[in-house]
This record gives C-alpha cells, sequence and structure tokens, in this order.
C-alpha cells in the first residue's frame, strides 16, 4: 500500500508477483502496417511470460521471433499496478516445453480454439504503482 498520491517504480519481483495477479495483457507487436496491440489471456510463470493463440495475424506477425512489448495492469485496493515486458516471443514447439510453461492449465476467453503457444522472454522489465483514488 503506498503512502503518497506519487507514482512508485516497483522492483522486479514486485512486477511478476502482479503480474500473476492478472491473466489478461495486451501484446504490442510490429507488422508490416505499423504496430498493432492484441489482448491476450497470459500465464507469468518462470521469468516468462506465456500465452495461447489462434492461427492469424498475430502468429504471423512472430513468426520466427519477434521483438514484442507486453503491459499487463491491475488493482490491488487501494493501489493500481501496470507491468511493461520488452522481450521477444517465440512460438513453443516442443513437447516438453509446452508442458514445462504451464500454458495447458490457461484457458482463453475467446471462444476460438487456440493451438498455438507463445513464450516472451523478457530483456527488460519494469513496474509502476500508484493510489488509485488519486484521479486528476
Amino acid at each position: 500500500m503506498l503512502a503518497s498520491s506519487a507514482v512508485h517504480e516497483m522492483s522486479e519481483p514486485d512486477c511478476w508477483r502482479s503480474l500473476a495477479l492478472s491473466d489478461l495483457g495486451r501484446l504490442a507487436v510490429v507488422g508490416p502496417d505499423g504496430v498493432d496491440i492484441f489482448p491476450v489471456n497470459y500465464l507469468a510463470a518462470g521469468g516468462a511470460v506465456v500465452f495461447r493463440s489462434a492461427p492469424g495475424a498475430k502468429l504471423a506477425m512472430l513468426a520466427g521471433g519477434a521483438d514484442v512489448a507486453f503491459e499487463a495492469d491491475g488493482v490491488e485496493e487501494p493501489d493500481r499496478w501496470s507491468v511493461v515486458i520488452h522481450g521477444r516471443a517465440q512460438r513453443l514447439d516442443a513437447d516438453d516445453e509446452i508442458l514445462a510453461s504451464g500454458i495447458l492449465d490457461l484457458h482463453p476467453d475467446a471462444p476460438r480454439e487456440m493451438n498455438n503457444f507463445v513464450r516472451i522472454t523478457p530483456r527488460r522489465i519494469s513496474g509502476r504503482r500508484f493510489r488509485g483514488d488519486d484521479r486528476a
């Protein structure tokens, strides 16, 4: 809990703890028409973020590994938080990697078959925490 309305930088362990509280984030990736943002259900575990995807534009943009940004936010009353990861997204193809990631236990909100698995390996992670009731 914060003592003032200031924005506070979060430590890396606090970023991971907060990410584990949510399962919906946003993936930003550069495609042929510029930057696009996709909502994804995710799991934060083992120092990475993993998500499931159906075939389509998002998966095509990630082919061969892509530099991405990922953001998730949430509320821990009375505070709010936001965590941003910059890293590389790679499709998981090996059964042992998929099983070890825990992603099979994540069931996306979208009503589609999502049998492609992607891991974001962070290069940088940062987070901010601020009082939710201090609005300008």
